[in-house]
């Protein structure tokens, strides 16, 4: 393949535009081009990512020779676009003097020029007004474009309940009030006994001016209240201890709720109504840990264990480690093993009903600001900044009929809404 035929291939589903097109407005980065060289499943777009890598890394000096372009058909020469027409024209320009007002009738009544096309190309924030500038500019130089079919509508999100993260964060909530709750009804009792024991009349008790009258009371006074103070410590001590255990514990499973939702926001953005999200699902057995995330489509049927760890991590094969006081040490968990894990669960509840459908685990790595390295993995691993282009990524045609689809979404509905019912 040479470097014309490489910039004709279309990226992922994600943006299904020629890789010159995205390369030339800055959309293909040497990250993004290096990633679909490794990862693709397309191979026509593995190949042409690799060529237009060593293109980029060839030496200026020694330039590729273009080949001469082929002849080709009207069809073929037209240009995909992200939205259709339509659409682009209902989006509002964003710009002075035009701002607020529709870009449709801006272009046609040509108050916009080709120039402020490609201003808005460059510099606007809203990607949509940038989509709608890039199809307005494709039109108003006569080249032939391809709109998008008809939307299937937003993605369908179904949740069987309370995540498990959500459920330990409120159990340790509660805990950690009855610790503290208990703590101050404790010393209320010890203080009410002491004043109790003070203030009644004892048969053998003495005038307290003579306390202390002797060496050995003294003595006893002291020992007593260093007993005291040093018992009344060592609970505090315990208190504060056990106290922090349990708010770590609190933060971390706020942290793990707050990546699941993180990553159900984003795949909302990136998938249509083809797709179906099921949050949260506790299958039937005696495994009662629930499962993350199920993505549901006609490509297949995808299990997502979500981790939203903090730390530097790497994973090597189905092998975690944990970097601690520069020193890489097991970590306590597998999340490669927990994806296989409740891939080859859902796999067997599905079976149970006829579905032989293959189940794809993945790890998503939720918490862009903690360092993770991945070497031969076992499971996948989808970083939480790629995850648009690694959905884009997994659609490669029908693989499941849209019978067994059909079955699949109606059984995990049944669960999700049976889960629902017995919170």
């Amino acid at each position: 393949m040479n470097i014309e035929e490489a910039r004709k291939v279309l990226w992922l589903k994600s943006n299904p535009r020629p890789l010159g097109k995205l390369l030339d407005e800055g959309y293909l980065t040497k990250d993004r081009l290096e990633w679909a060289a490794q990862w693709a499943y397309n191979l026509k777009l593995k190949e042409a990512a690799q060529v237009l890598l060593e293109t980029m890394n060839a030496s200026p000096s020694q330039p590729e020779k273009a080949s001469k372009p082929e002849p080709v058909s009207e069809v073929e020469k037209a240009i995909p676009i992200n939205m259709t027409l339509e659409k682009a024209g209902t989006i509002l320009w964003p710009f002075a003097p035009y701002k607020g007002q529709p870009m449709g009738i801006l272009v046609d009544s040509k108050q916009l020029s080709l120039k402020d096309l490609g201003y808005a190309i460059e510099n606007a924030w809203d990607e949509k007004v940038k989509q709608a500038a890039i199809a307005f500019s494709l039109v108003r130089l006569e080249q032939v474009v391809k709109e998008p079919p008809p939307s299937a509508g937003f993605v369908h999100v179904l949740s069987g309940g309370r995540s498990y993260s959500e459920r330990r964060g409120t159990l340790f909530t509660l805990l950690q009030g009855m610790v503290f709750g208990a703590s101050i009804a404790f010393l209320i009792f010890l203080t009410g006994w002491a004043i109790y024991d003070f203030v009644r009349p004892h048969p053998n008790a003495r005038p307290i001016t003579e306390l202390g009258s002797s060496l050995i009371q003294i003595i006893a006074v002291v020992i007593a209240l260093g007993l005291a103070g040093l018992l009344g410590l060592l609970f505090s001590t315990i208190i504060d201890r056990l106290t922090k255990r349990l708010e770590k514990q609190i933060e971390e499973h706020r942290l793990g709720q707050e990546g699941e939702d993180n990553v159900v926001q984003l795949m909302v953005q990136a998938l249509d109504g083809n797709w179906r999200i099921f949050r949260n699902v506790n299958l039937p057995g005696h495994n009662k840990g629930d499962l993350d995330l199920i993505l549901v489509g006609s490509p297949g049927v995808w299990v997502l264990e979500v981790k939203n760890f903090r730390g530097t991590y790497r994973n090597i094969g189905e092998n975690w480690q944990l970097l601690w006081n520069k020193k890489w040490k097991p970590a306590t968990k597998s999340p490669s093993k927990q994806a296989l894990n409740n891939a080859v669960r859902l796999a067997n509840f599905l079976k149970a009903d006829g579905l032989n459908i293959f189940i794809n685990p993945v790890v998503v790595w939720a918490n862009v600001a903690s360092p993770l390295s991945v070497e031969n993995p076992s499971t996948p691993v989808w970083h939480y900044k790629r995850l648009p282009d690694e959905l884009g990524n997994i659609w490669q045609g029908e693989k499941i009929s849209k019978e067994e689809k059909e079955k699949i979404i109606a059984k995990l509905t049944k669960v999700c809404e049976d889960n629902r019912k017995r919170v």
